[in-house]
């Protein structure tokens, strides 16, 4: 089975602007995702010193 490799076209006027608010998407939710496991670590780390 051969593939079509699809030639390089430049992105359409609109294109840019999904990918680029597409980014802050994601960096909001790494965001969230860092506060979250700091959050946790901070909530075991006190659950362990309370049950030592």
């Amino acid at each position: 089975m051969k593939y079509k490799n699809n030639p390089a076209e430049p992105l359409e006027k609109g294109e840019m602007l999904q990918f680029v608010q597409q980014l802050w998407i994601w960096a909001g939710m790494r965001r969230k995702m860092l506060y979250y496991v700091q959050d946790f670590i901070e909530w075991f780390r006190i659950s362990a010193s309370e049950s030592g």
